[in-house]
């Protein structure tokens, strides 16, 4: 053997050796440093670990009425790359879906390897996609939120995105509890992904959401929708909102909201319409708050129903000058007076008798200023400045309800408080849960009691008589006693000044008066009429009421 030959073998000999000391190292390394990721790649090749999906909860009314549920649609989708033919599949889907083939077409011509098409298909729809057989498309299963009832309820309900995610109203505030938790399932595989028969499988079940039983009335919801959108046509209002509680316990009966919005098309509404004016509109409540400013004086025994005073059509209080509506004067005039002919110089006369620190103090007894509690997202507090940020004159603007503000929510917890003998309640929507641990009732919490119930009893008769003798009239029903009052209120600008010719009307009131069973306001907001506003406003009372009387079985307390 030559020396090349020699120095050739010699280096055949190191790098065999070299290479031997290497896969040594390497095997030595994966059988004992390495050996977990080793086994967590091999174990996750012959493993796969899937999500089991939980059952989103069930939305009912407090009568077992179905307003929210969740099916399982097929979402068609596309690996474009595998489509033969793009123009020739988006014209035979485009007639299907609804949509122009050409956009069909742009869309699978974007670059992406993965695409949805369209999400959530009707079912006889995605059979007739699916019998198209066209390579490339296919379909995954997703849950689609359903409301039964349209747009009956919608600001209540809220909605769910396509992430599955409640927004507004129950669907948001109760998002946790409706979702539940989704499960997990392990599961061994053979090289051709079957499940191995012997193999592991581990599971860890899915925990649907709860059920949720609302307060909500399906019979009142659909009655105030009703009234309210026929009030706004006719008034050509800007918009409106109808609360009507259970002065028994705050229970929410209807929430109503317009203009409104379709839960099942929140793509397609307006922004604005998703705003629920009930809790999340503040407004100046106008005469409405003359019943808080009377309670708190009966209360405080400062005055009585029959304390006299001489109307001279205004009041000057702090060097303002306060008038009465049109600024008649209506010489020797009682307080009872005062709620039927709703006169703010006898308001303004009233609080004089009550005292600014007192009338702040009941302002404040009867939840204004503050948010009510009500388990929905979104409530707003309203505003009613600090005593130290008083002048003068807010003692009289602040008795007829300017000057400060509040939800629609708020007034009808007020006067759910004077219709149940002086108990302020914090309103609630939820029932009831229903989960894998049982039912869950929602217990009704008192928050304070805001007037004795001497005085509550005091007020129901002053604002039975406010409705039977009173501006009211037009909210009267002939077999049943009505108490409430009417509100017509400026509407301030961004500087602080009112602007001419913009009002709001309002009606607060509760029926039976004498054993009230339901409490009601009705907002609307800017109608094209001041008079005839809160006259419209007292008819849709009227109007709702009846069919809520009747639904409830209330028995008639006068004779027609």
């Amino acid at each position: 053997m030559d020396a090349v030959s020699a120095r050739r073998l010699r280096v055949v000999f190191w790098l065999l050796a070299l290479s031997t000391v290497v896969l040594a190292a390497r095997i030595t390394y994966w059988q004992t440093v390495g050996r977990s990721a080793l086994l967590g790649l091999a174990t996750g090749q012959l493993r796969s670990d899937l999500a089991i999906p939980a059952h989103r909860g069930v939305i009912r009314d407090r009568n077992g009425a179905i307003l929210a549920t969740t099916v399982d649609l097929r979402s068609l989708y596309a690996i474009p790359g595998r489509i033969p033919d793009h123009a020739g599949a988006a014209a035979r889907l485009g007639p299907l879906l609804g949509q122009a083939p050409a956009a069909i077409e742009k869309t699978l011509g974007s670059g992406a390897e993965w695409l949805f098409i369209k999400r959530r298909l009707p079912e006889e729809v995605a059979r007739q996609v699916a019998a198209l057989d066209i390579p490339g498309l296919g379909f995954e299963t997703e849950p689609k939120r359903l409301y039964p009832n349209g747009t009956v309820g919608a600001h209540v309900l809220g909605f769910v995105n396509d992430e599955g995610i409640g927004q507004y109203g129950v669907e948001g505030r109760y998002d946790a509890a409706l979702k539940g938790a989704d499960g997990r399932l392990l599961v061994e595989r053979d090289p051709s992904s079957r499940a191995l028969a012997t193999g592991l499988r581990t599971e860890v079940p899915a925990r649907n959401g709860a059920d949720l039983t609302l307060t909500i009335d399906l019979v009142f919801q659909a009655a105030a929708e009703r009234e309210l959108r026929a009030a706004i046509e006719k008034e050509g209002a800007k918009g409106g909102s109808v609360v009507v509680l259970d002065p028994r316990d705050g229970a929410v009966l209807a929430l109503v909201s317009y203009p409104t919005f379709d839960p099942a098309r929140v793509a397609q509404a307006d922004p604005e319409a998703l705003r629920d004016r009930s809790i999340a509109w503040t407004y100046e409540p106008g005469s409405t708050m003359k019943a808080v400013t009377v309670s708190g004086a009966i209360d405080q025994r400062v005055v009585t129903p029959s304390t006299t005073y001489n109307d001279v059509g205004y009041a000057v209080i702090g060097g303002r000058r306060l008038n009465n509506a049109l600024g008649k004067a209506w010489g020797p005039t009682t307080v009872q007076q005062v709620l039927e002919r709703s006169l703010n110089a006898g308001a303004a006369f009233i609080a004089s008798r009550l005292g600014a620190e007192k009338l702040h103090e009941y302002l404040g007894r009867f939840g204004f200023g503050v948010p009510t509690g009500v388990d929905l997202a979104g409530e707003q507090s309203g505003t009613v400045r600090p005593l130290a940020e008083w002048y003068p004159v807010d003692l009289g603007t602040a008795s007829f309800g300017q000057g400060l503000s509040a939800t629609p929510l708020q007034v009808a917890a007020a006067y759910a408080a004077i219709a149940n003998g002086g108990t302020l309640y914090r309103p609630y929507v939820v029932a009831s849960r229903r989960d894998a641990d049982g039912e869950h009732r929602t217990a009704p919490v008192v928050v304070r009691r805001v007037i004795a119930p001497e005085t509550a009893a005091t007020l129901r008769a002053m604002l039975t008589s406010a409705v039977d003798n009173g501006l009211a009239k037009n909210a009267s029903l002939a077999a049943y006693s009505v108490a409430g009052k009417t509100g017509t209120a400026q509407v301030p600008s961004e500087d602080g000044r009112y602007i001419d010719d913009v009002y709001i009307s309002s009606f607060a009131g509760f029926v039976p008066a004498e054993n009230p069973r339901l409490v009601a306001v009705i907002v609307l907001d800017e109608p094209q009429s001041r008079l005839l506003g809160t006259v419209t406003a007292t008819s849709a009372f009227r109007g709702m009421a009846i069919d809520m009387l009747r639904n409830a079985r209330v028995q008639p307390d006068r004779q027609p």
